[in-house]
C-alpha cells in the first residue's frame, strides 16, 4: 500500500473509531434511541419524501387506492 493510501485509511479509521456506536443483545434493543431527539411527527414527516423518492427511483407512478382497498392482511398474534 503506498504512503498516501495509508495515510488515507488511517484518517478513516480514526475518524470511524469516534462513530457513536452502542452494541445490544438481540431483544434487548431499547424502544427509544437515546441520540434521536426527533419527534414521532418530525419522523414522519421525514418518511414522505423518501417514499416519493423510492417511488420515483422504482419508476412506477405512486399507488392511488382507498385505504380500504390497500393490500394487505390482518394477522393476529397467538396467546
Amino acid at each position: 500500500m503506498d504512503p498516501d493510501a495509508k495515510a488515507r485509511a488511517d484518517r478513516r479509521r480514526q475518524r470511524a473509531s469516534q462513530w457513536p456506536v452502542r452494541r445490544f443483545d438481540l431483544g434487548k434493543e431499547p424502544l427509544r434511541d437515546a441520540l434521536d431527539q426527533s419527534t414521532v411527527d418530525e419522523r414522519l414527516a421525514l418518511m414522505w419524501p423518501l417514499a416519493k423518492e423510492a417511488w420515483s427511483v422504482a419508476g412506477i407512478p405512486i399507488a392511488n387506492y382507498e385505504r380500504r382497498n390497500m393490500p394487505g392482511k390482518l394477522t393476529r398474534r397467538e396467546r
